[in-house]
This record gives C-alpha cells, sequence and structure tokens, in this order.
C-alpha cells in the first residue's frame, strides 16, 4: 500500500511504528523513541518525548532539521522519506544503502525516459535471474500497520483567572 504524494508526515510516522512493533504486539512509548534520536546512546535526545507525541498526533507537522534526523535515527528509515512528498520507502532504502544503485540512477540521468526505462527493464530481467517470480515489491513490508488515526485537536492552554472570568460572564449571557 504505497502511500500517496501528500500523505502527512503523522501517517508515515504510523506506518514506521507499525514495523516497530514488539513480539507482544506494541509500538515503543513516545519516550524510548525520544530517547532513541540521540546521534549517540546515551546522549542528548532531538526532541523531547511531547514533541514525539504532537509529531506523532499530527499536532505539529514540521519539526526541525535535528528532529528530523533524530526521528530517521529512531524509526531506522531515510531521512529523505519523512520530507513532503517523498513516500517510497523501499526505493529510498535502496538508494540510501547501496552506492551502485545511486551510480546507477546518476548515468541514466541525462537519458531521460528512454534510460529510464530501460535501466528499469533490466532491473527486472536481473529481478528474475534471481528467482524473483513476482515483480511487484512491497513499499511497506506485512502486515500493514493499522491507518493512521486523524490529528486530534491541541490541548487548550490554561484560562487565567481574569480570561476564566470573562468567559464564565459571556456564557451566562448566552454570548
Amino acid at each position: 500500500m504505497p502511500l500517496g504524494p501528500d500523505t502527512p508526515l503523522s501517517s508515515k510516522l504510523a506506518v514506521l511504528l507499525g514495523r516497530k512493533r514488539g513480539t507482544d504486539g506494541k509500538t515503543p512509548s513516545t519516550r524510548a523513541i525520544a530517547a532513541a534520536t540521540a546521534e549517540t546512546p546515551g546522549g542528548k535526545p532531538a526532541m523531547t518525548h511531547q514533541v514525539v507525541n504532537e509529531l506523532l498526533n499530527g499536532v505539529k507537522s514540521n519539526p526541525s532539521t535535528s528532529q528530523l534526523m533524530g526521528l530517521a535515527r529512531a524509526l531506522e528509515c531515510p531521512a529523505a522519506y519523512l520530507l513532503p512528498g517523498y513516500n517510497g520507502l523501499t526505493s529510498l532504502s535502496v538508494y540510501e544503502e547501496h552506492h551502485d544503485a545511486r551510480e546507477a540512477l546518476r548515468l541514466v540521468h541525462d537519458l531521460g525516459e528512454a534510460g529510464a526505462a530501460e535501466l528499469l527493464e533490466a532491473a527486472r530481467e536481473i529481478r528474475l535471474r534471481h528467482g524473483g517470480s513476482d515483480l511487484t515489491v512491497p513499499e511497506v513490508p506485512d502486515p500493514l500497520p493499522p491507518a493512521a488515526e486523524p490529528p486530534r485537536p491541541g490541548r487548550r492552554r490554561r484560562l487565567s483567572f481574569t480570561e476564566a472570568a470573562e468567559r464564565a460572564v459571556s456564557d451566562l449571557e448566552g454570548n
């Protein structure tokens, strides 16, 4: 089930979180994810668990670069997957992990669609030679995680005593 081009960050995070389920079927806590965003084990996390929670729930959708890199570390994915418009997790993983794949793409860059079509055909032939009977490669490993919940509205800030009194008067007067 590939994600669409306008997939929100919270949905991408839900897919990645589903891949991190333990043997008990539970996903890591927001505190565990926050701790895993550190550059080194035991180092300072790139974000707090509250920020992780806001990102997962869609309350926040534009993390800083350091937070984005931390999430990629914590959820074991290419950072580019978390950017808007980049949804090919499998393709991005291959691109990030295999220098030869990057080189193949570089070589066909200026050849246009004809070069890309030839590269695709060659890749299909290679896949068949290596025993790949099905030419479709899933973007997300099975089982698919549950669909992401729609974003929940953020909590309202606490009202000052004066603001609360004004609101109470307004409610009593029917405004």
